[in-house]
């Protein structure tokens, strides 16, 4: 009797592909017992699975369908860890047929065991790719209407009942309560431009932010947030938030020493975020113009300079009309003028004046008399403090560099 011929390797694969997919119910079904998903979306896997592992190394095709499969569960809700638990599962279904075929040379089976694994590997990472894919797109949508909402919330005007609405009712929408305290932290980086504020503002959120696991399953907009606002960094949180240390240190480090920072302090409602940080905005273009540098906090630090620099020329009229006498002497002026502002923040001691100035009494006591022969009237009463008023803003004009300056709000004058 002739002995019956063994099979080559490529007949036995064959066999094997076969006897799998005839065995293609038993393994639907004991992967949808083991994984509670339905066999409808396990039947086809089954196919995407064998059609991988028949090709020796998976396809660019192959490889951008399982992509595009992971993007399509991303869109409809499937959590990754479900997904790929089901083809994990159904691998495992598939190599236990693949063990009971004992007549299978072992070589066969060792091949089909290392293109499965690897196809395995490979099908997870395009999978995933699909998944991360989803979540870019989503987290660039997300992005985008956050910024959206959040330019409303501080900058839209507030003119009418129906503009105030609108604010209050978009800020429910996104998870921040009206009536709560917030706070405005606007840095100013006098030598970055707006494409380096865009990467410094990335580096200063990643040390200041909450861990997202904190806060995933809440929905809108999480505070602290941190924005490149019109070529400056601005952290908007709540005034609760316990960050401050966090924050200061994080800033010296990513945006240096160089920066001016405005501190609004709390700001009570949504409808107050506007307002606090226009002036916050007014009091940074006026610190950088006067030189001040540092955490300067509150703006109303600023609200007597900048009061000044509202209307540059009504400032320089007051000044001629209160100092004009002194500044017009051609050979001592300048001396009057500093002698008469070290004198009134000398509380008009003429020794801690001389002190001041390195000067004798005696000299001090002549300049003095000098200053009140040319404004024709004693430095007592009312008008030592207008002329304190006026040496302010003289010196803050000067500061900003005379006619030109912090740009002024919209309806004044320079």
């Amino acid at each position: 009797m002739a002995r019956k011929k063994e099979p080559t390797e490529e007949e036995a694969r064959a066999i094997l592909f076969e006897r799998l997919r005839e065995a293609k119910p038993g393994i639907v079904a004991t992967t949808a017992h083991d994984t509670d998903i339905k066999p409808e979306h396990i039947a086809p896997a089954f196919e995407r699975v064998m059609d991988l592992v028949e090709e020796p190394v998976p396809t660019p095709e192959q490889l951008k369908g399982w992509r595009k499969e992971g993007e399509r569960f991303a869109r409809a809700g499937a959590p990754s860890e479900r997904v790929l638990d089901g083809y994990l599962s159904l691998n495992w279904a598939i190599w236990e047929a693949v063990m009971r075929q004992e007549d299978i040379p072992r070589s066969v089976v060792l091949e089909f065991a290392d293109r499965l694994l690897r196809g395995l590997d490979d099908a997870v990472a395009a999978i995933s790719q699909g998944y991360i894919q989803v979540e870019v797109e989503a987290a660039a949508a997300h992005s985008e209407r956050r910024r959206a909402v959040l330019e409303d919330l501080l900058s839209a005007p507030r003119t009418t009942p129906q503009d105030r609405a609108r604010i209050r009712l978009r800020s429910e929408r996104h998870g921040l309560t009206i009536g709560a305290s917030y706070r405005l932290v606007l840095v100013d980086v006098p030598s970055a431009d707006e494409t380096e504020i865009e990467a410094l503002v990335d580096k200063l959120e990643s040390r200041i932010r909450v861990p997202v696991s904190t806060h995933r399953s809440r929905p809108g907009i999480h505070l602290p947030v941190v924005l490149d606002w019109r070529g400056r960094v601005l952290v908007f949180a709540s005034a609760d938030w316990t960050g401050d240390k966090r924050l200061r240190e994080a800033l010296l480090v990513v945006l240096g020493g160089d920066i001016v920072v405005i501190d609004t302090g709390p700001v009570a409602g949504v409808d107050a975020l506007s307002d606090a940080l226009t002036q916050a905005e007014y009091s940074a273009t006026v610190a950088e113009a006067l030189g001040r540098r540092g955490w300067i906090g509150d703006p109303g630090e600023l609200a007597l300079e900048t009061t000044f620099l509202l209307d540059r020329q009504l400032v320089r009229a007051a000044v001629d009309n209160e100092l004009g006498p002194l500044l017009s002497d051609p050979r001592m002026g300048e001396e009057l003028v500093e002698t008469l502002e070290v004198h009134l923040g000398s509380k008009q001691n003429i020794r801690e004046t001389a002190r001041r100035l390195h000067l004798a009494p005696r000299t001090v006591a002549y300049r003095l008399e000098r200053i009140e022969t040319l404004l024709g009237q004693e430095l007592d009463g009312e008008v030592t403090m207008r002329l304190g008023a006026a040496l302010l803003a003289l010196r803050v004009d000067r500061q900003v560099g005379g006619p030109s300056g912090p740009e002024t709000p919209e309806g004044t004058e320079n």
